[in-house]
């Protein structure tokens, strides 16, 4: 196991329980678009968690803090900004898939980091194809990141994306799940499917 240690220098509060974390590495690392990092935490407990960016050498993460279990995600948000921890290196097999096949993502609440780690990394090797996003939350309050992601539209006239939100109704959203989107209609112009911890052809 190759250990590297890195310090929290910046901590956000996305939403009431999503934290966007900063990391400074020791070294530069390289890492493929959707592999995560393993913490290593008191008492030798691994806790993977997906790599949002790797930018020089400041890593971000999006972790969602559970108050009622999963102690580490609460450890882990709850780091003062100068804290330093132990980690082990980029890891698994999530990945993006250098294909011109036009692909469509689906997220649901914080599994929406190495998705949009995919999608970044299909843009920045200007990837010839088709990039679709479709997420769902429960509350408008749940929201995050939405900036950046209409940033990305902006920017990129092959990628879009679609919110739906289960619980309440608003003026910029889809109303219910995001399966009421899957339909031959909907998915014709696509290849690849990737659901969040899977890929479907």
């Amino acid at each position: 196991m190759w250990l590297e240690k890195f310090k929290l220098i910046k901590k956000e509060k996305l939403t009431h329980d999503v934290y966007e974390l900063i990391f400074e590495l020791e070294n530069k690392v390289n890492m493929i678009p959707g592999q995560f990092i393993t913490f290593i935490l008191p008492k030798l407990w691994g806790r993977a968690y997906s790599i949002l960016a790797i930018k020089r050498k400041k890593l971000t993460l999006i972790i969602k803090r559970r108050e009622e279990w999963r102690w580490w995600s609460k450890y882990i948000c709850d780091l003062k900004v100068w804290s330093i921890l132990n980690w082990v290196w980029p890891a698994g097999h999530f990945v993006l898939r250098k294909t011109n096949k036009n692909k469509m993502f689906f997220w649901t609440w914080t599994w929406f980091v190495p998705l949009f780690n995919q999608i970044s990394g299909s843009l920045k090797i200007n990837l010839n194809c088709k990039l679709k996003l479709i997420f769902w939350l429960r509350y408008k309050k749940d929201i995050f990141y939405l900036e950046k992601l209409e940033q990305l539209k902006k920017e990129n006239k092959n990628f879009d994306y679609l919110l739906y939100l289960s619980r309440e109704k608003t003026d910029f959203t889809n109303y219910w799940y995001i399966i009421d989107f899957i339909n031959l209609e909907n998915i014709k112009w696509f290849e690849e499917f990737i659901f969040a911890e899977y890929i479907l052809w």
